[in-house]
């Protein structure tokens, strides 16, 4: 054995050890399925990768895969990081390919930085569905189940217009620049707007996905600027952050506040009244459809290249209707 050999070896052991440490199987999310429907595909083995673990968002879409696996025959886990990071999810792809499942169904980190490990895990017989963000070379992943983030916006954009009545300064919240599913997300929102000639869109400010920032963010423009009308903001963190900072210098309400997301406190602040509204993506119906296509794959069926799961908008009057009911993220199954 050369020393490159055993080094390579070493570093393998280590990532399929550290994943294995990593791993969090959502029991509650039925873990592995051991029913087999007659003519269903049995002992096949889809797994998880979430961008991150204890996520709403992508608790839910594992809540919904595991309900579909379950029903069709599907041996399913989920396997991901605590934290949002492209070093540790590219050791748990290894570490997932190297047991060779039929599928592997992922949120990625990163679409550069992830086509290498999939890209291999594709050379391995492996099917590669992602969700919530496809790769930059889309000739990797078998299908990219992923919401309409410019669609998104735009009903954002025509809520904010409802809400503050067609004028005023609105400003959006962000976690990060060069994010493509935020660009798209804003640039909805911003075409929307653009038809109401009373509204001034003052720009996007930055929170590093951070609650404490996105509140300060928030207090700040609402206190300094006695034109703003409207925040919108994007992606959990941002409206929960958002919301804190409007209650903290007595603006909820006055500062209407669009969010995208949504978590138990955000809930809570839509039954209390201090959000106006938040646009829901369907991630349970976005696991569903990732089962479906590892099924369909399996038995050598065609899959549609992008699939785009429905959005809702929650305001404090609709929370329980099932049109938005059926789209509420999930902490747990």
């Amino acid at each position: 054995m050369t020393r490159q050999t055993a080094m390579r070896r070493t570093q393998v052991a280590a990532a399929m050890i550290l994943a294995g440490a990593l791993t969090v199987l959502l029991a509650a999310c039925g873990g592995q399925s051991s029913a087999t429907p007659t003519g269903q595909p049995a002992g096949k083995r889809v797994v998880y990768i979430p961008g991150l673990t204890g996520n709403p968002f992508y608790t839910s879409v594992s809540c919904g895969a595991a309900q579909r696996a379950q029903q069709v025959g599907i041996d399913y886990a989920t396997q991901g990081a605590a934290e949002f990071s492209v070093p540790l999810q590219t050791q748990i792809v290894e570490a997932v390919s190297a047991s060779k499942p039929a599928a592997i169904m992922i949120a990625v980190t990163s679409p550069k930085a992830m086509i290498a490990p999939l890209l291999q895990a594709k050379r391995d017989g492996i099917e590669v569905i992602t969700i919530d963000g496809d790769l930059t070379d889309k000739s990797i992943a078998l299908t990219n189940i992923e919401s309409d983030n410019y669609k998104g916006g735009q009903m954002a954009g025509e809520k904010m217009a409802q809400l503050i009545g067609g004028k005023g300064d609105v400003v959006d919240i962000d976690s990060a620049s060069g994010s493509v599913v935020a660009e798209a997300r804003r640039q909805g929102f911003v075409d929307a707007i653009a038809k109401y000639p009373g509204i001034h869109f003052i720009g996007v400010q930055y929170s590093e996905n951070s609650q404490a920032n996105a509140a300060q963010i928030a207090a700040t423009l609402a206190s300094s600027n006695p034109n703003l009308a409207g925040i919108y903001a994007q992606s959990t963190n941002n409206t929960a952050g958002a919301i804190t900072g409007l209650r903290e210098v007595g603006k909820t309400n006055k500062v209407k506040l669009v969010g995208f997301d949504v978590s138990d406190p955000i809930i809570d602040a839509l039954k209390a009244g201090q959000i106006e509204a938040t646009i829901l993506q369907d991630p349970i119906s976005a696991g569903r459809l990732g089962i479906d296509s590892a099924v369909a794959a399996i038995e050598g069926r065609p899959v549609p290249r992008d699939q785009r799961p429905t959005f809702a908008v929650a305001t404090p009057d609709n929370l329980t209707t099932p049109a938005v009911a059926s789209h509420l993220y999930k902490t747990h199954c």
